[in-house]
Order: C-alpha cells, then structure tokens, then sequence
C-alpha cells in the first residue's frame, strides 16, 4: 500500500521497476486502478515465480547493497529490514543475525520495502511523517502456526511507539509495514502532521473489506513550512557506547531523514576521551530526532540549537559513460552551475563492475557530463 500511495502521488513507476530489476530477484509488478468508497487509488501487486524462501537479514542485506540504489534508499530499505529483524528475534529469543525471515523474506516484501524507498528517492523526500499506527484483532495463520492480532514482531517493533486501536477484527498493520514506518519516522507517529505546502496526494488500497474506515494509505507529499535555513543542530556527548553502536546510530539517522549526520571526538571531565554525535534536522522533526539520538545512543540528553543555511539550488541528470550509466548531482546559484558531482553509490558500482579505480569513474563522469552540456 505504501509503494502504490507513492506512485499515485508522482513517484515514476517504471524507474522504480528499473532500479529493483538490479535486486537480481524474478518479479512483475502490476498496477491496477481501483475505487474504494469512491476514492480512485492505486493497487500494486508483486507478481513472482519464487515461493516459500527463506531469507536472514544478512541476505536481504546483500541484496540491498548490491542493487547500486543510491545511498540514502539503501539506508532506509536496510534500516527497516535491521529494526524488523530485531523484532522477530526479542520474539524468538534469538540474536537478530540468526533470525530466518519467512513471510516478510518473500520477494514480494523485499520489493515492497525497497521500492518504497525506492520511491521516496524519485520524489526527493527528506524526510517522513506518520500518525499512530492502526491495531486490528483477530487471528491469522503463519509459518509458525495461527498468531494474535496485531502480530507480536509489530507490537516489538512499535515499543515506545504511540499506537490507536481499531474495532477492525483483521490485521491493519503489518510487521513490515511497521518496520517501514518506524525506520523512516525514528518511531515518533503524532496525530498533528507537519504544515506542508501541498504537491500531490496518493491513495493505495488494500484488499480486505474493513468494517470502518477505507482501506486505503495516503501519503502527502510536500514543502515543509519555514525558509531553507530553519534547521536545527541536534548534539550529545557519549562516552559509554562502542564504535558499532555510534555508527549504527549514524546510519539510523540518515535513513530516518536527518539532513546530514557526523561523529566529533572529544574530551570530557577527568580526561575521558568520548564522542560529540551532531545531526542536523528539520526544525519540524526536531523532538522526533531528539527522542531518537537518545534512544540509539543510550544517552539522557539532546542540546539543540537552531541554526541558519544558505542552500543552492539542486538537481540530479543521468549521463552515460562507455561501460553503464552514472547520475550527476548539480548544484547552482541564480541558475548557474557552480558544481557537479558523480553519485557516490551509481560510481562504487561502476568501479566494483569494471574493475577500474574509484577516481577514474568519477574522471570519466565529470567529462561526460560537461562534454554533454
């Protein structure tokens, strides 16, 4: 429902089926037009030969990062699949990387995640809002035999969460639905959204009959009220936490929306060496990081400081070189461009797929791309 809401809101369906064809997996997506109490949504089905594989998180992470999505994408699709793989093993018992995903391994979920982030990319979204997440009732079988409604790894996932529940005596969110939501929001669902200047709506639908609502998701997509520069400066102080554990903190960040993310060291009282962790967010989502921050790093306080930027103008062109294609982000200023630069992620792949040095990707691109203006 999330990838149909995005496409009927814009996102470009056949660069989204283009980029998940380097999943290496076998699928077809078909889009249908439906009514649901009278609203034209989208529905989106993942048609696949594939049935009843299994999958770990260190498969579906591979997949993932050898698709040669751009970074940001990767990061979000990887996050949600981390937070889900947790969750499936506090329910087990067992660590995340012995967890063995079996609905939510299946090549329909994979190009559901994905291709949502996939999606939020092609629209140039920084950053995602949600309210509450809806809780049916009921029964529904699994791999494991019938479980309780809401299902126990999305009750995990949404810990700390604030969550409604509904007189619907079906599934209304998912674990992968909730695993999505919650890595792109940082787990903050508020029932008042952000003030946005509207630029398009979608509807995706569902296909159980609800009793009480549509089964419909709308996404919103927009500018957030306030000049380029109403950002704000997020910081904590940590001298408890390992090396992995910052650098997962970083990386949930980024994937949750943050503008940009960075580690200082410094030096504390008594001659303690630790770390500064700064992201740098929307003022809109400044409480949403703040809660975040705290809960990846185990630290009891964000300072915050609101800051002012100055933001050229920016856009994305895909040039080709000789041995495949390359996107070049270009900055100007009162509509002259002043920079161009490969994208990190399309001239890692090009270099990892032909074997040639990192700097002559990025060479070859910067000439192809002035020799195309």
């Amino acid at each position: 429902m999330t990838l149909a809401a995005l496409v009927a809101a814009g996102a470009p369906l056949e660069e989204i089926s283009c980029q998940l064809e380097a999943l290496d997996v076998p699928f077809t997506l078909r889009i249908d037009n439906v009514e649901v109490s009278g609203v034209r949504a989208l529905r989106v089905t993942v048609e696949h030969p594939e049935q009843h594989v299994h999958r770990s998180f260190a498969d579906v992470q591979r997949l993932v990062e050898s698709a040669g999505l751009s970074e940001r994408a990767t990061q979000r699709a990887i996050a949600a699949f981390h937070l889900l793989a947790r969750a499936e093993g506090m329910v087990h018992g067992r660590p995340p990387e012995e967890v063995t995903f079996h609905e939510v391994g299946a090549v329909d979920s994979i190009v559901d995640v994905v291709g949502s982030c996939v999606a939020l990319e092609l629209l140039g979204v920084d950053s995602v809002s949600c309210g509450p997440l809806p809780m049916g009732s009921g029964i529904i079988p699994s791999t494991h035999g019938p479980l309780p409604v809401p299902a126990p790894a999305t009750l995990e996932l949404l810990k700390g969460s604030r969550i409604r529940w509904t007189e619907e005596t079906t599934e209304t969110t998912t674990p992968t639905g909730a695993a999505l939501m919650a890595s792109l929001t940082g787990g903050e669902f508020t029932e008042s959204a952000p003030p946005v200047t509207l630029n398009a709506v979608g509807y995706g639908a569902g296909r159980a009959t609800l009793r009480h609502a549509p089964n419909l998701l709308r996404a919103v997509v927009g500018e957030l009220e306030g000049e380029a520069g109403d950002v704000e400066l997020l910081e904590t102080n940590v001298d408890d936490a390992p090396g992995e554990i910052l650098g997962a903190a970083v990386e949930r960040l980024l994937s949750s929306g943050a503008l940009d993310v960075w580690i200082e060291p410094i030096s504390m009282k008594k001659g303690r060496s630790a770390y500064k962790v700064c992201a740098l967010v929307k003022s809109a989502r400044r409480e949403a990081f703040a809660h975040l921050l705290m809960r990846e790093t185990g630290s009891l306080g964000v300072r915050h400081h609101r800051m002012g930027r100055t933001v050229a103008e920016r856009r994305v062109v895909e040039i080709k070189l000789p041995y495949g294609r390359c996107r070049i982000k270009i900055g100007s200023l009162g509509g002259e461009d002043f920079v161009a630069a490969p994208e990190y992620a399309d001239a890692v792949r090009l270099a990892e797929e032909t074997g040639l040095s990192l700097p002559r990707v990025y060479s070859d691109a910067r000439a192809a791309f002035e020799s195309a203006r």
